[in-house]
């Protein structure tokens, strides 16, 4: 069975391509590979897709900026099953979406074309699985994506005595990336029953700053906690206002709880 894999080279789709290529062959498609919309090599390029029994979707950007980003997130995935169906091609189709689609205090842009793309989709017979944070343990230490590795690499930097940091930061139910592949594989083992969305859990709930105590732990690390609420507390004006243009530390310090949704929840 050949399995498709888009963003190959990201967190997510670099693991699925090592994991998968023991039961599956694996095709790899890298983010930077996908061209303009409208330039005339588009649909060149999505012949590509027309020989795989699964595609799985992984292909996203995490901050999107640019026109191309924002159609990468949200009308790729619907333009290419376009074309499969013109083309007479039915692949079980897996797209990798977020759970923030379900948390209403999420107002950054990453997850506004998470959610555009699910609109787009709605009529598609696709599986759609919704990622909570999604980590790795390496050697005993988290690694994970997106904005965590700005906290990682915060942490490497010699010489501070101790660490400020914001307490308790995000509440997520976080998995582990094993997880992941495994329940991925399953569900193409198990085939297209048709159009289904999983709500991905992990059994444990944690906050950002439980997950940053033990990546602290590990680097021997010392955190000085600072609780979110005093801090807006006292913080001058002008520095509130940074914060607010600039959303990605804002979304980082704030506290949005990842677990009050009330749909069906898929724990692993």
């Amino acid at each position: 069975m050949k399995v498709l894999i888009t963003g190959y080279s990201g967190f997510l789709g670099s693991y699925l391509c090592e994991n998968l290529s023991k039961n599956f062959q694996i095709i790899k498609v890298n983010l930077r590979e996908i061209p303009e919309e409208n330039s005339s090599s588009f649909n060149t390029f999505l012949d590509r897709f027309l020989v795989a029994d699964v595609i799985i979707n992984c292909a996203a950007n995490l901050k999107p900026k640019t026109k191309k980003d924002i159609f990468i997130n949200e009308n790729f995935p619907k333009n290419l099953l376009d074309y499969l169906k013109k083309k007479e091609k039915k692949p079980f189709f897996i797209h990798i979406s977020s759970i923030n689609v379900l948390v209403s205090d999420r107002k950054d842009y990453y997850t506004i074309t998470k959610k555009n793309a699910e609109i787009n989709l709605k009529s598609q017979n696709i599986a759609i699985i919704r990622l909570p944070l999604v980590y790795d343990k390496i050697n005993n230490i988290i690694q994970a994506t997106g904005n965590f590795k700005l906290i990682e690499r915060y942490l490497n930097l010699r010489y501070l005595p101790v660490y400020p940091m914001i307490f308790p930061g995000h509440i997520h139910y976080p998995v582990e990336i094993n997880k992941i592949s495994n329940f991925i594989e399953k569900i193409i083992n198990n085939g297209n029953i048709g159009r289904s969305v999983y709500n991905i859990a992990g059994s444990d709930k944690k906050s950002l700053w439980d997950l940053i105590q033990e990546m602290a732990l590990y680097k021997r690390k010392r955190l000085l906690k600072i609780n979110f609420q005093i801090l807006n507390k006292i913080l001058p004006s002008f520095i509130k206002k940074i914060l607010i243009k600039n959303s990605s530390i804002l979304q980082q310090i704030i506290v949005i709880d990842h677990t009050k949704y009330t749909e069906e929840k898929e724990y692993l």
